[in-house]
């Protein structure tokens, strides 16, 4: 059944530009790393947003179900196809004449839309999940407003070696 009051979006607070629009509201939302919004379960039943976060290396990534009143409002670009332009910083070893490595670096363009952020229900509802963290998207409905810790298999170390690190130290006393 289509909804197309709901919005499906992910973004990661990685980089702004690369993992979130370069806009003055996701910057206000992601960028401090010790006050994100979307984490913010009371600002998310308030905003009447169905959001899951989960740790994707260092970096927090978050899949949001949002009304299309909301997305109008607060990040209207998202429904557009905009492109927009972000600096990447990009490294490589040089070797020197004379033995050693300096680095060289170089400032590349890279261009994105603002719609690339965006998940179509259909691909929702077929079980889509963000293409960051393998995340699914909560379905949007008054129970699941607010913001949910969602467990990433982002290392794909479920069957880690060291999760019985603790065990095996024990063994040795």
């Amino acid at each position: 059944m289509k909804n197309n009051n709901v919005v499906y979006f992910s973004v990661n607070n990685w980089m702004s530009g690369e993992n979130y629009p370069p806009t003055e509201n996701f910057k206000k939302w992601l960028s401090d790393d010790f006050n994100q919004s979307f984490r913010n379960d009371e600002w998310c039943k308030e905003n009447k947003l169905c959001v899951y976060y989960g740790t994707v290396d260092v970096s927090t990534n978050y899949t949001i179900s949002a009304p299309r009143e909301w997305v109008e409002k607060n990040c209207p670009e998202l429904l557009t196809d905009d492109e927009y332009t972000y600096t990447e910083r990009y490294g490589r070893a040089k070797k020197r004449l004379f033995g050693g490595y300096k680095y060289v670096w170089e400032d590349r363009e890279i261009k994105k839309r603002y719609s690339d952020f965006v998940y179509s229900q259909e691909d929702v509802e077929e079980g889509e999940c963000d293409s960051v963290g393998d995340m699914p998207f909560r379905e949007y409905c008054e129970a699941n407003f607010g913001s949910k810790y969602y467990e990433t298999n982002w290392w794909g170390d479920d069957e880690d070696e060291d999760d019985n690190e603790d065990e095996e130290d024990k063994e040795d006393e």
